[in-house]
């Protein structure tokens, strides 16, 4: 019986893990969804802000080259993206995707 309840227990703090909201004062990019920057400037940049609780807030990778259009294509999915992807790309000291008002 004790076994069971050690096993439930592991079971549900590693289901947990995924589920944890972020602390207010980490501008990490959420890992699900990874900084997509569209010049090596914007990247170093980005990568220069540490976070205070963690330091590199993403992996840096080898830049490929992306038209204008799919800023434009970015800018329009602002609103759909993650509340914690919004905050790190403002942290980020780079202009915002689109005008709309970060929530």
């Amino acid at each position: 019986m004790l076994k069971t309840l050690v096993r439930r227990i592991e079971v549900a703090e590693s289901a947990a893990v995924g589920r944890l909201r972020f602390s207010e004062d980490c501008i990490c990019f959420p890992a699900n969804e990874p900084a997509v920057f569209f010049s090596d400037e914007e990247q170093e940049t980005a990568y220069r802000v540490k976070c205070p609780l963690h330091g590199d807030r993403f992996q840096k990778h080898y830049h490929l080259f992306r038209p204008a259009w799919l800023r434009e294509r970015q800018a329009m999915g602002w609103k759909n993206r993650n509340a914690q992807y919004k905050k790190a790309w403002l942290a980020s000291a780079l202009p915002p995707l689109c005008s709309e008002p970060s929530q």
